[in-house]
């Protein structure tokens, strides 16, 4: 009985306070090889545009005036309809890579591009679209390296990153010379000037407004850039400067201090804001603390407010009184210094006043967009890629929160999106627009979308869109392994493919009150749990391994899916007792208790560990049966194996478990005599090629 609640509580419902948004549509982009996306925005009508980078030959194109796909890099811009479900254009520029995107009111659309040519580093330049995407208005070449790009109503173009000393200035602005002092790039190389931040305006026809460096004795880097109403321009980015000019009313004037790992080097976060001529400072601070920092994220509303994110790794970031979070959940004093940490998001007013600046809770990645709404709320994202996004949504928790949005005073989260973020748009009317990198199927689209597959290679690009005015509406979000929690087996790059057998858990919306039936392809599969948003079932067995499945759920008169996925010999993961998939293993002592830090296995006994996804059996097991209660049992076709620690263990028995369903595997295993000791010493089984998750055992 005890193993029985063990194995099952793991896949009971668990709520969550915010009810999800509604997933309007997510689509992949891309063909057989690499694609990537650098960035989105959106029309006033709901068109959303995605820029990004492919080298497929197939990648999806109207028109082939500007470029044709081909394995060598192709810099892209895809206008999506409002509802995802088709492309109004698709064109791409040979031979360049696009770094930052825009777009402006009338359509014009604005690509940061680079140019490698042979024996030469690569030239950057600002290329401007028309709005049917099939004529170059201009390019303009820039200096430095840049990494963002923003407008402002008057269609003027603002370009901001890193320059080493030839940047090109205009006079009168407010670092005509770079200030940089010596930096040493590699290891044992003779060190060289460092970079310093630069911000360039470009007119609307393309040409150079003005030009001026940002920075200290350096290296300097601005990530992010945005521009009030009123033409004043906001930079954010990361300096190890203790120089870096800050103004009288800063959040802080001190260099909170420079940790190196070899030639890399870390510092705090900066903001800094110009006045529309380039020539004054207006507001500069550190925004830091004592381990790296770095600001990756920002915009500004209506009233001139600045929103800046990005993460860190200090527990002394600066915080404000009743902050959402306020705690680094992530610190280790002893952590080797790097971007990232925990998510931060500040708000500063147009005077250089400290609003609110709240922890987030989410270890971050670069980058960590934000957008606003226009009653103050912003909307931060800390996720790179949607490879390991949506397997939990809102409806179970601990939910996956890709997106948070906190209210206006920065004191509390009011909803969460499922949907990755890396980069964000606003349309103003509740619709949240993300693009981004996708690596599996794991990752789900949805049904009307223009591109319903992954096709294949590295990555495919993804665009989507939540609309938090209206509530969450049906959608399979999820199949995942019921013990792991994970999609598929414990490798680099999760499938999201299925095993014969497999007891899964599927995460969703609306799926109705009654119990829903799931198919695999044409076979029913066993349920054995259901609610509005989970369902838990296994995989038929008839399910053949190298052949993709479609996954269906028919709740009344509702038929969600179909969802590809493809399936394999194994998918093992074992129980925990937490139900998170991760720590304390499902494991009974070889004296019939259950396994824990109080109470050890000896090294030497055997211990029994039970999972799912262990594969065919042999002889046969019928769906939805339970396992006999007395040999012989049906053993796993494929050979299983165990470790303890680093050990391999010796695996005296596996088959179905006795009197629980067809599907759930019992592995009994001598414990090495020269295995660890402590309370969560790491054990795993793998069935085949195919590896469980890491959890833990007791051993004494």
């Amino acid at each position: 009985m005890l193993l029985r609640i063990a194995l099952f509580c793991g896949v009971a419902l668990r709520l969550s306070a915010q009810a999800p948004p509604l997933i309007d549509y997510v689509t992949y982009l891309g063909g057989s090889y690499t694609d990537t996306a650098v960035g989105i925005a959106v029309d006033s009508t709901g068109d959303a545009y995605v820029a990004g980078n492919t080298t497929s030959p197939d990648f999806p194109v109207t028109s082939t005036s500007l470029g044709t796909p081909s394995t060598h890099n192709c810099a892209f811009v895809t206008k999506f309809n409002p509802s995802g479900s088709a492309i109004d254009f698709s064109i791409c520029l040979a031979n360049s890579t696009a770094v930052a995107f825009a777009l402006d009111a009338s359509g014009n659309m604005y690509l940061v591009t680079a140019t490698a040519y042979p024996g030469n580093s690569s030239v950057f330049a600002v290329v401007k679209l028309d709005p049917a995407g099939q004529n170059i208005l201009f390019t303009t070449p820039i200096g430095g390296n840049p990494e963002a790009i923003a407008l402002d109503a008057a269609g003027d173009i603002y370009v901001t990153g890193t320059a080493g000393p030839g940047l090109a200035t205009t006079s009168g602005v407010y670092q005509q010379k770079s200030p940089a002092g010596l930096c040493s790039f590699e290891t044992n190389a003779p060190p060289s000037p460092c970079s310093v931040a630069f911000i360039t305006k470009l007119s609307p026809s393309g040409s150079v407004a003005w030009s001026t460096y940002l920075g200290g004795t350096g290296p300097d880097d601005a990530h992010t850039i945005a521009v009030d109403n009123v033409g004043n321009v906001w930079v954010a980015g990361q300096t190890v400067s203790p120089n870096f000019p800050t103004t009288a009313n800063a959040i802080s004037r001190t260099f909170g201090g420079e940790l190196d790992v070899g030639p890399l080097r870390f510092g705090d976060a900066f903001v800094s804001k110009l006045d529309p001529t380039g020539s004054l400072l207006l507001y500069s601070t550190y925004l830091g603390g004592s381990q790296a920092d770095d600001a990756s994220g920002l915009t500004v509303d209506s009233s001139g407010a600045a929103y800046v994110a990005g993460g860190t790794q200090s527990n002394n970031f600066p915080i404000t009184s009743g902050a959402y979070r306020t705690t680094n959940p992530f610190y280790n004093p002893n952590q080797m210094p790097a971007y990232g940490g925990d998510g931060f998001v500040t708000k500063i007013d147009s005077s250089g006043d400290l609003i609110y600046s709240t922890l987030t809770g989410l270890m971050t990645g670069i980058p960590t967009p934000v957008v606003v709404d226009a009653t103050g709320q912003a909307y931060v994202s800390a996720v790179q890629d949607a490879s390991s996004s949506m397997i939990q949504p809102s409806c179970a928790g601990p939910p996956n929160k890709d997106v948070l949005v906190l209210n206006s005073a920065g004191s509390a989260l009011v909803a969460s999106s499922p949907i990755p973020g890396p980069y964000l748009a606003w349309d103003g009317q509740g619709g949240l627009y993300s693009a981004g990198s996708a690596f599996t199927l794991v990752f789900f689209s949805t049904p009307r979308a223009f591109q319903t597959q992954y096709a294949g290679g590295d990555s495919d690009a993804f665009a989507a869109k939540v609309d938090f005015s209206q509530p969450a509406g049906p959608n399979i979000a999820s199949v995942i392994n019921a013990a792991s929690l994970l999609p598929s087996s414990a490798t680099l790059f999760a499938t999201g493919a299925v095993a014969p057998g497999e007891i899964v858990t599927l995460f969703g919306t609306d799926f109705g009150t009654s119990t829903p039936s799931v198919n695999f392809g044409t076979a029913a599969a066993p349920v054995l749990y259901s609610s509005n948003c989970q369902i838990n079932a296994v995989v038929p067995f008839e399910v053949n391994p190298g052949i993709a499945t479609l996954v269906t759920v028919q709740s009344g008169s509702q038929l969600l899916g179909p969802i590809k996925l493809p399936v394999v010999a194994a998918a093992p993961g074992i129980f925990t007792t937490n139900d998170s998939g991760s720590g304390q293993a499902a494991v009974l002592n070889q004296d019939g208790t259950v396994n824990s830090a109080s109470n050890p296995a000896l090294r030497g006994s055997v211990v029994s560990v039970y999972l799912t996804g262990a594969g065919a059996l042999s002889p046969p097991l019928g769906d939805g049966l339970l396992g006999p209660l007395t040999a012989p049992f049906p053993a796993p076709v494929a050979s299983i194996s165990a470790t303890i620690g680093t050990l391999a263990a010796t695996v005296t028995f596996a088959g179905q478990a006795p009197g629980l369903i067809a599907g759930a595997t019992q592995v009994n295993v001598q414990v090495p005599e020269n295995a660890p000791v402590g309370g969560a010493i790491p054990i795993g089984i793998s069935a085949g090629d195919y590896a469980s998750q890491s959890a833990t055992i007791a051993l004494r």
